[in-house]
């Protein structure tokens, strides 16, 4: 098939390369020191249970308006959730009809975007559950090089013609894949991806220390609770992703005491994604699209949810340089007291 994957994360990188293992015809549109990487480490190593093998010849490219003037079976949005609305722009100036988009973004609105730039059916909707990881080098990943942990996979939406062609795609690149409803799916990874994430970045602990911390683990299971009345009021039917079980999760928060529950809780073993976001010093944050997303909802559904709005609104001011991510590092009471604050 004839792909365009957007987007320099590590999941971009780990498409290019099994795309071209798998002889497609893939276009990898990503920023300039990536492709300068890239090209000078002769391709992208692939790391995993499976795998490990260099992929060459991977087609790169940092102009717009080439990756643009090629025809596409599908596209990829694998970049961040922020800069989804960007990339849209960029493509509306070339594209007024687009093929299936591909939608394999963490946290909810990216598909929305998507739709609301070219219509109901432009969009497969996807769950991520899988770890992929690239080094960090100088506050950037380093994207010649990508790890997969042999975990987590791919959600679906089962309501485009298309939706099995790219579930075979993927499976072949040895991302498992479900399929079932798209809604639903994305607001289950939501939840996943909530856990040990924003509590983690703010403090600049690791999430063991976290879930340590008495004070701090208040805060993360309190958020995980109020996130999940949210979820439940959307009447979303939470399904379990690959290697992520998140009704047992469900369960957990809903019966057992807060006080067994740092020992015994599903965790998700992927790193903190915002605190990669704070280490590159990134101007914005997918905290508006994970908590803030939850905080919105709350919102149109004339409810509360005090500390997911409080810690997206965190998150942002500190990568839009409104506050400074020192008054937070290693200072729990700095973050009880913002909870506080917004009545959490």
């Amino acid at each position: 098939m004839r792909l365009l994957i957007c987007g320099a994360t590590p999941l971009g990188a780990y498409l290019a390369a099994h795309f071209r293992f798998l002889n497609q015809q893939a276009v990898w549109l990503v920023d300039a020191q990536t492709a300068d990487a890239v090209t000078r480490a002769g391709g992208i190593e692939v790391r995993s249970p499976s795998v490990h093998r260099r992929a060459t010849d991977v087609r790169v490219t940092t102009s717009p308006d080439e990756a643009f003037a090629t025809e596409y079976d599908a596209i990829f949005f694998i970049m961040q959730a922020y800069q989804t609305a960007s990339a849209l722009s960029q493509m509306r100036r070339h594209l007024k009809a687009a093929p299936p988009i591909v939608a394999l973004q963490r946290g909810v609105g990216g598909a929305e975007q998507i739709e609301s730039a070219y219509g109901v059916g432009s969009v497969i909707r996807g769950a991520l559950s899988a770890v992929i990881s690239s080094p960090i080098v100088n506050k950037q990943w380093a994207l010649e090089n990508v790890v997969q942990m042999g975990l987590g996979g791919v959600g679906l939406a089962d309501d485009h013609p298309f939706s099995r062609e790219i579930a075979a795609l993927l499976w072949a690149a040895y991302l498992p894949v479900m399929l079932d409803n798209g809604r639903d799916l994305q607001w289950s990874a939501l939840l996943w991806q909530l856990q040990a994430n924003a509590v983690p970045a703010l403090v600049d602990l690791s999430a063991d220390d976290v879930y340590s911390s008495p004070s701090l683990f208040a805060i993360e299971h309190r958020q995980l609770l109020e996130a999940l009345g949210i979820v439940q009021a959307l009447k979303v039917r939470l399904i379990d992703l690959p290697d992520s079980p998140i009704n047992l999760l469900t369960t957990q928060l809903q019966t057992l005491p807060a006080a067994l529950l740092p020992s015994r809780m599903v965790r998700t073993p992927a790193p903190p994604s915002l605190r990669v976001e704070l280490e590159f010093g990134a101007a914005n944050s997918e905290a508006a699209y994970l908590n803030g997303a939850i905080a919105i909802q709350a919102n149109d559904l004339k409810l509360r949810a005090p500390i997911n709005h409080a810690l997206a609104l965190a998150l942002q001011d500190i990568a839009e340089r409104r506050a400074l991510w020192s008054q937070f590092q290693r200072s729990p009471r700095m973050l009880e007291a913002l909870i506080g604050a917004a009545g959490g």
